[in-house]
């Protein structure tokens, strides 16, 4: 698909790509060159605090792995037949 540069240095990215892609207006991309071609990649910003929340539980998350505190699973099925039983 080809697309043109505009005078402000815009690019219109072809509906196709949008649809294919789910992008919405507004998105945000990391725009950046490698091997002489220009890349856009969509990026999920949050906020710092809530990163640092996250950061927090993955690492509860792995102290109880590894104490044996949290259940290990087989896949996403015996998750789920886990949560049943508890319910």
């Amino acid at each position: 698909m080809l697309t043109t540069l505009k005078d402000k240095g815009q690019v219109t990215i072809p509906k196709k790509l949008v649809n294919q892609l789910g992008l919405v207006s507004g998105d945000t991309f990391d725009v950046y060159i490698e091997d002489g071609e220009i890349r856009f990649v969509p990026v999920v910003i949050y906020p710092k605090k809530k990163i640092e929340e996250l950061e927090r539980l993955a690492s509860e998350a792995e102290e109880g792995l590894s104490s044996g505190d949290l259940p290990v699973f087989e896949d996403a099925d015996d998750a789920i037949a886990d949560l049943h039983r508890a319910g």
